[in-house]
């Protein structure tokens, strides 16, 4: 595969008042109204969950802030950002890892999704497979600078042994129905699946192994990721919409019923469909939605992209990843709902998973 760098071209390419009570009975009043337009991908009926949570469940009418959606292609969808033409995408990281080290006008600054994804297989090479030792010699299918190609790519050097592209060898799609149809017909030995594609891939022959998170456990996968002049422009509306997001999590944690109605009412979705997309454990392939940034996860992900020059070296990944709003957004959420030890611990894990960051503990260990 060539490098990210020498590839940045090919995105190009393929491209493109008052606010009412909260539930202590505190307001926050504002005369200003915000609004953000978010990408979603043709292909799929979900964004976020945590985002569709929080519009239905009219958070971010209570904090003034409206979502307006606009259709993208996946191809596309990356340079749109980077030029403006959307305030912010919820999926890919890879492509924006890729961005951002080149300069592109792109801030990474919330978390959206960890697994997520599962390992199937050519049905003549299922069984053998299913062992991974047993890969070496095998074509491996994976979606066009995914986190699946880093995270697999890792796992069968250093935990296995093989030499990549030698005895291990990628191809690569920019969507997920190509690669099932590659696998199907047995172009291919292996495939990276997205959750919500393994019924369409196994209708269709291919057999289901092993979710990706058995691979590695809660590697870090979809972000949020802005353009970089809105974001500066517009950190208020950002920080409404994580705070927005914050608490959709309780609820997509805590109260699974609502969170399927809220889902299904904007999706328009079956709701055993939207179930099992989310909670089982047998189809939901391990994901898990969280709106932390998690600046130590994708900091691992960060520097096998240096290690391998698939990016150029040069920007430090905090110097176009802010995690400041998302804890003033946090902090806020704690003022709002004192009482809620759920949100104090959301804090710890912040604490926890983005301690990293340069000079964390001077700006962000106290609440």
């Amino acid at each position: 595969m060539k490098k990210l760098v020498r590839n940045a071209g090919l995105f190009g390419f393929m491209a493109m008042a008052f606010i009412c009570s909260g539930c202590n009975g505190k307001k926050e009043s504002t005369s200003v109204q915000y609004k953000l337009t978010q990408g979603k991908q043709a292909t799929s009926p979900f964004i976020s969950p945590l985002v569709q949570i929080a519009d239905e469940e009219g958070y971010f009418s209570e904090y003034n802030l409206k979502i307006e959606t606009q259709i993208v292609d996946r191809s596309g969808s990356f340079e749109a950002v980077a030029a403006g033409k959307l305030d912010f995408l919820t999926f890919e990281l890879v492509p924006h890892l890729s961005y951002g080290a080149q300069g592109s006008d792109e801030i990474l600054f919330g978390g959206t999704l960890t697994g997520g994804m599962a390992v199937m297989a050519n049905k003549n090479v299922a069984d053998e497979v299913r062992d991974i030792h047993n890969w070496k010699g095998k074509t491996i299918g994976v979606k066009l600078f995914s986190t699946s190609e880093l995270v697999s790519k890792y796992v069968l050097r250093e935990e296995y042994g093989f030499k990549i592209d030698d005895e291990v060898k990628y191809k690569f799609y920019d969507s997920n129905e190509p690669l099932i149809a590659a696998v199907s017909k047995g172009a291919i030995d292996i495939a990276f699946v997205s959750s919500s594609y393994v019924e369409s891939a196994e209708s269709q022959g291919v057999v289901y192994l092993f979710p990706e998170v058995d691979l590695q456990k809660d590697y870090v996968c979809c972000r949020q990721v802005a353009n970089g002049t809105s974001f500066k422009n517009n950190e208020e509306a950002y920080k409404r919409l994580l705070k927005g997001e914050i608490r959709a999590f309780k609820i997509y944690l805590e109260n699974e019923k609502l969170a399927v109605d809220s889902i299904v009412r904007a999706t328009h979705q079956d709701e055993d469909y939207v179930r099992r997309t989310y909670y089982s454990p047998e189809t939901s392939q391990g994901a898990r939605y969280n709106p932390d940034p998690d600046f130590n996860g994708v900091l691992g992900d960060y520097q096998i992209l240096l290690d391998w020059d698939y990016v150029p070296k040069g920007l430090e990944l905090h110097e176009f990843y802010n995690i400041s709003v998302y804890a003033d957004a946090l902090k806020e959420v704690i003022a709002q709902f004192p009482e809620e030890k759920f949100y104090k611990d959301m804090w710890n894990y912040f604490i926890e998973h983005n301690n990293k960051y340069p000079d964390f503990e001077k700006n962000y260990t106290a609440l």
